[in-house]
């Protein structure tokens, strides 16, 4: 008898959890069947568009409730008059909607009130343009309610108090308070489980939002409006922004299964986007012909007054002088120039900001300049710039573009800069030599030497996904301090020049692509990366000395996993093969990196705590790299109300050479919305090495 009420409770217990679990996934009876009909026409491609043009127009009012110095170093923002409280823009913009990608925005026509600049800004343009059936629905990295992947981190149930004929109303709301997902909200889907509207609430590091998405009626899978109110409250600055917007469609074209296309992974039509921006007269012009809601006499008599400022206004203003160069230094810009756009990145970001316990405090200056021209083609000109506080050097590169064959990928570069100082073969030849307790690079006397570089490449995509890049690499090596003068070393000189044709061929099989304006943009694939990076040194050409020749093998993977997690795995190797006199190694996949340009490059394949000299250490290598990724993982469910974390991490990375038989990192990593956080733990030869961390501001990445 005991058993029997001993089982029946166990068996009530196990039933109770099961419905703690179960139950907030699928929500009540009624919406989990509504939801499962939507989540099978969004897979089914039932919302699928193979192109889309449309005109977009959007009315844009800000008020200043608070305001400090800080507002015009923000870069999502733009300038703000120091007088001025209120504003009002008017913006229309050609715009591209393609599957598989966000859309694509360029602005037309724009009348606005702000003096000093032109209004828009990337905060807003995030929200105004969504793909609301990917998994990601906006480009703030938000996670969509209505994608079955993300079902799992959101509560839902019938609104029974709607009363729309023929309409249900579903309410959902957050399981996580995460930064990437929707506090609150609610779609409305017709008979058919089309989605008629949609309303979501939520919040990030700099501002809270409530936004409600319209769908069409001649085209149910394509919005038609959209109302947007942004509460913007950062660093003491507070703004009120409400945003409406318009899409007007010209030219929808379905996307074709992909059986029926003649290419299976182009995603492209025949429509000509041919943007054009207008100029200020015919902007303002056009803006006044075309807009579809009307403006109250309080709006229309913000641009009274910004015309009566500029009358009054004299020339010779010292502050406007000083925001102009302000301005310059934190902002991103874009002109006209002889029939091209020009783009200029932000000179000055807190995001280059990074310090880890290894390598101490390191600060990094971009400049990107791009001019678009005729055909497609383009020339970009990217200086970057880095100091590490700790090694007391400064990093620097160049890298000068051109495309000139945009159909098939084709760039010519020159590539200059400065790379990490290394060794000589003499050094690494004793250190084969030496035994593996008595290897300590401190306690050695090693001569350094710093290193000028000048890559010249030809890369083309020959095939989708198979791209050759071809030239020749110029090494100059120039020793550290005085001439050393130990036998061992009386042979080495001052200056090394070495001469190396290079070649690499990459492969990604399965690469989706579109044409846009007879340019192809790869989109991403869904396979592995594989690289093959050969390098021959030639001597006694134009000074050059030492043969060798350097081949290396990497592979990656991006493997998507449930909801937003990913798992990036790495693994490769090389070596220096038919070495003659003295070479330098420096490896192409295996190196330290001073001067990442993006994040990825960080994310997969870097050995955090491993010393700098362990890169050149060794003739061959062998590396392997896991790194999981997930915005729900061990904190977030532990602390459910932590909504600082964005994504966690766990790294394991593994490295073999000679004397790291072999040399491993775990590390764990939290990415928050103002920096990333990592601490890491390594093992050398099977015994204890060392911990650290790192910490990299993340604020307005680039």
């Amino acid at each position: 008898m005991e058993r029997s009420a001993f089982n029946t409770h166990k068996a009530a217990l196990l039933f109770t959890l099961l419905l703690l679990f179960a139950a907030p996934l699928k929500g009540t009876a009624n919406s989990g069947a509504l939801l499962q009909r939507l989540y099978e026409k969004i897979e089914r491609g039932d919302f699928s568009i193979g192109d889309c043009t449309a005109s977009l127009y959007v009315k844009q009012a800000v008020e200043i409730e608070k305001r400090n110095i800080g507002l015009d170093f923000i870069p999502t923002l733009t300038r703000f008059d120091k007088d001025e409280r209120r504003y009002l823009s008017e913006m229309f913009y050609d715009i591209r909607i393609m599957e598989h990608s966000l859309p694509a925005l360029k602005r037309k026509a724009l009348l606005t009130s702000h003096r000093r600049s032109n209004g828009e800004m990337d905060i807003v343009t995030g929200f105004i343009a969504p793909a609301l059936f990917q998994k990601k629905i906006m480009r703030q990295g938000f996670l969509s309610p209505i994608h079955r992947s993300n079902s799992t981190y959101y509560e839902f149930s019938t609104d029974t108090s709607y009363t729309g004929e023929g309409f249900c109303k579903i309410n959902f709301t957050q399981r996580f308070d995460n930064v990437k997902l929707f506090k609150r909200g609610w779609l409305i889907l017709d008979a058919d489980c089309n989605v008629s509207s949609l309303y979501m609430e939520g919040s990030d590091e700099e501002c809270s939002f409530c936004a409600e998405y319209r769908m069409g009626s001649e085209y149910k899978n394509l919005l038609q409006s959209v109302q947007l109110c942004l509460q913007y409250d950062f660093a003491g600055n507070r703004l009120v922004i409400n945003t409406d917007a318009i899409y007007s469609y010209y030219a929808v074209y379905p996307m074709q299964p992909a059986h029926k296309r003649k290419e299976k992974y182009n995603l492209s039509t025949a429509v000509d986007t041919n943007f054009v921006t207008l100029k200020a007269d015919d902007a303002a012009l056009f803006v006044a012909e075309h807009r579809p809601l009307p403006l109250t006499l309080s709006d229309s008599m913000l641009y009274v007054q910004k015309e009566l400022s500029e009358a009054g206004k004299s020339k010779s203003d010292e502050d406007d002088i000083l925001w102009t160069i302000g301005d310059g230094m934190v902002s991103a810009h874009s002109f006209e120039w002889g029939g091209s756009n020009i783009r200029m990145t932000p000179i000055i970001n807190p995001s280059y900001l990074s310090y880890s316990s290894s390598r101490g405090l390191s600060y990094k200056m971009k400049l990107h300049l791009m001019n678009s021209m005729s055909k497609g083609r383009e020339f970009s000109f990217t200086p970057i710039g880095g100091y590490n506080f700790k090694q007391g050097a400064f990093y620097w590169d160049v890298d000068t573009r051109f495309l000139f064959d945009p159909l098939h990928m084709g760039t010519a570069s020159i590539d200059i800069g400065s790379g990490n100082r290394t060794f000589s073969s003499i050094v690494l030849d004793r250190i084969e030599n030496s035994a593996t307790d008595s290897l300590a690079f401190d306690k050695w006397d090693i001569h350094y030497f710093k290193h000028l570089y000048i890559n010249a490449t030809v890369r083309r995509e020959l095939l989708n996904g198979l791209e050759l890049s071809v030239g020749t690499k110029f090494h100059r090596r120039s020793i550290v301090g005085r001439m050393p003068t130990g036998a061992d070393e009386s042979s080495l000189k001052s200056v090394y020049r070495q001469l190396a044709p290079h070649l690499c061929v990459t492969w990604q099989p399965g690469m989706y692509y579109y044409i846009k304006e007879g340019r192809k943009i790869n989109i991403g694939s869904r396979m592995p990366r594989f690289s093959l990076d050969v390098e021959q040194g030639i001597s006694k050409i134009f000074g050059s000395d030492g043969a060798y020749t350097r081949a290396e093998a990497d592979v990656q993977y991006n493997m998507p996993m449930n909801g937003d997690a990913h798992l990036y795995l790495r693994v490769g190797g090389g070596g220096y093969f038919h070495t003659n006199d003295v070479y330098f190694a420096d490896y192409a996949f295996l190196r330290e990196n001073n001067l990442p340009v993006e994040r990825s490059d960080e994310l997969g394949g870097v050995f955090q705590l491993l010393d700098s000299e362990w890169y050149n250490a060794a003739k061959k290598y062998f590396r392997a790299h896991a790194t999981y990724e997930s915005p729900f993982f061990i904190l977030q469910r532990l602390m459910p109300k932590a909504r600082i974390i964005k994504n966690e991490r766990i790294y394991a990375n593994v490295l073999f050479m000679s004397h790291l038989t072999p040399y491993i990192e775990f590390g764990y990593g939290v990415d928050t919305p103002y920096a990333d956080v990592g601490f890491f733990v390594s093992s050398k030869n099977h015994k204890f090495h060392s911990v650290g961390y790192k910490i990299t501001l993340s604020l307005f990445r680039d």
